[in-house]
């Protein structure tokens, strides 16, 4: 009886830690293209379009670029019942922006989940964006700190590839 508890402890400890592993270590933050547009001030706003492609809901809790604080005019944004990308600019009803932590980025809807949605429109979220307002060096990395399963992971993202520089 000893014995055959014993292996069953093992094996409950070694899911957990397999779990514990999974959740840390998965990235289901995507980043997959990036708009910018010039405000009237002359500064830039950066969207970075992201999804989730992990299992489960995730929530922003922090983000940075170039390893310092929070940027300017950080916000989440989020289209509904629309395939335009978030974007800034666009006067669009069906693109919204708000605090980085106050909605959920849920898991990436499938091409069909998506068609469906936008016709049932039922304020869907389809696609996400953060965005923020640059006007000094070049963008060179952003680091997300964000929940998911309930364990708070870090992700640092190299943007070196899109060039992201000054005017």
């Amino acid at each position: 009886m000893k014995k055959k508890l014993s292996i069953i402890s093992l094996i409950l400890i070694f899911s957990v830690l397999v779990f514990i592993t999974f959740a840390k270590f998965s990235n289901p933050i995507c980043i997959d293209g990036v708009s910018i547009s010039i405000k009237e001030d002359g500064k830039n706003d950066v969207v970075f379009h992201i999804y989730n492609k992990g299992l489960k809901s995730v929530t922003i809790e922090e983000f940075t670029l170039n390893n310092k604080n929070h940027p300017k005019g950080l916000a989440l944004g989020i289209s509904y019942d629309t395939q335009q990308l978030v974007q800034s600019g666009t006067n669009n009803p069906l693109i919204k922006f708000m605090k980085i932590d106050s909605e959920l980025i849920e898991p990436r809807l499938t091409n069909q989940e998506m068609k469906e949605a936008i016709k049932r429109k039922e304020m869907t979220p389809i696609h996400y964006g953060i965005r923020v307002e640059y006007d000094e060096e070049p963008i060179e990395s952003m680091t997300i700190k964000y929940q998911y399963f309930g364990f708070a992971v870090t992700k640092k993202y190299s943007l070196e590839r899109w060039n992201l520089g000054t005017n």
